[in-house]
């Protein structure tokens, strides 16, 4: 270890290609969730559902499943221990309440009534499925259970930090530690995914935790040990100047074989022909892709940070959490509204991401960021 004596905020400031990135998976989420209108063997709880599909945007979704919600994970968590530092527990806790905890639930107060409002139900079917079930709104969350699942891990690193606060005293791990905690990391969560479809729910099934926190159990621990190295790497100078920066070619070798070997069981295996533990392969790759593709987009996304494109996301960060908390509605709107138009597929499919994107866009600049009450949240 070498030791590297910093302020408790780095002086190299917020890493550009980190809000690059951020504004780029929330346009992913957006392709996702377009997509799955799309794709072959839409679930039959998804708001819009085309009578032609098409097994192109399935494997669209897979692939955006894949690393989407790893990266946002780990980059807030990489960002938690300064914040921390900043603010100290009672101003950290006051700080993600705003930010995190009245969105999520002004989302499912606001948003998720939207969702049915946008496929032509009236406010009163809305409020009689309240009446027969009081916590019908989150268990609709939706997209919104990004929300509540990051507030409980943030609740918790504020609780740990409280009796172990993070040292301010930033230091230089080895290579080898570095890529030993990876492993760990990556095996925890295979073993985890593992247990958690044998023991709790299928693979792709939502439950409720506590009565309003919906997440999914065989992704749940992956997503915390994301969130955990993030914070690891940066009290331990990850992908910043002196810090370790890993071979980008090495992880997108490993990136693209598992991603590969994962679509390939998934969507072609699988389904065709069963075989003992094959329920098991599933999430365990699932958790072995979360940690390579997050690491090879991590080191793109530094990679192509001085590029224009990289600029222009990072400059779209500020909106970036505003469009992904407004943005089903919209999308559904628009979805319903062509969905019995004669436009071939793939003009329905990119026409209702730069609809969803617009207009998403411009609810977050220009009521988010400007009303009162909400731009202290946004």
């Amino acid at each position: 270890m070498n030791k590297q004596t910093l302020k408790p905020i780095p002086s190299q400031g917020r890493i550009n290609a980190f809000d690059f990135l951020r504004s780029l998976m929330i346009f992913f989420v957006i392709v996702l969730h377009v997509s799955m209108t799309y794709m072959l063997n839409t679930p039959s709880w998804w708001y819009v559902i085309s009578k032609e599909t098409s097994p192109v945007f399935l494997a669209i979704v897979n692939v955006l499943d894949i690393f989407m919600m790893p990266v946002l994970f780990f980059i807030s968590g990489y960002f938690t221990p300064a914040s921390y530092l900043r603010k100290g527990t009672v101003g950290f806790l006051k700080d993600k309440i705003r930010h995190i905890l009245f969105p999520w639930l002004l989302g499912i107060i606001v948003i998720v009534p939207l969702f049915y409002l946008s496929l032509g139900k009236s406010m009163g079917d809305v409020i009689r499925m309240v009446d027969d079930d009081f916590l019908y709104l989150f268990i609709q969350q939706g997209h919104l259970w990004y929300l509540g699942v990051l507030f409980l891990f943030l609740f918790a690193y504020a609780f740990v930090a409280y009796f172990r606060p993070p040292d301010s005293v930033r230091i230089t791990a080895s290579e080898k530690k570095n890529i030993l905690l990876l492993l760990v990391c990556m095996v925890v969560s295979a073993i985890c995914a593992c247990l958690s479809v044998t023991c709790m729910a299928p693979f792709d099934n939502w439950l409720r935790f506590a009565s309003v926190f919906m997440l999914k159990p065989a992704k749940v621990i992956t997503y915390l040990c994301l969130f955990m190295l993030g914070t690891y790497a940066w009290q331990t100078n990850w992908f910043i100047k002196g810090g370790w920066m890993p071979r980008i070619n090495r992880w997108r070798i490993l990136a693209i074989s598992t991603a590969t070997c994962y679509m390939v069981l998934k969507l072609l295996i699988i389904p065709v022909y069963y075989f003992p533990l094959s329920d098991k392969l599933i999430p365990v790759f699932d958790a072995i892709c979360s940690f390579t593709t997050l690491m090879y987009a991590l080191l793109t996304g530094i990679k192509l940070q001085a590029r224009r494109i990289a600029v222009w996301g990072a400059n779209l960060s500020p909106y970036s959490y505003g469009i992904y908390w407004v943005h089903i509605p919209p999308m559904i709107l628009y979805l319903h509204l062509i969905n019995e138009a004669d436009f071939p597929i793939l003009i329905k499919w990119i026409s209702g991401m730069a609809v969803t994107c617009v207009f998403s866009w411009l609810i977050s600049k220009y009521v988010l960021k400007k009303v009162p009450l909400l731009k202290n949240m946004f």
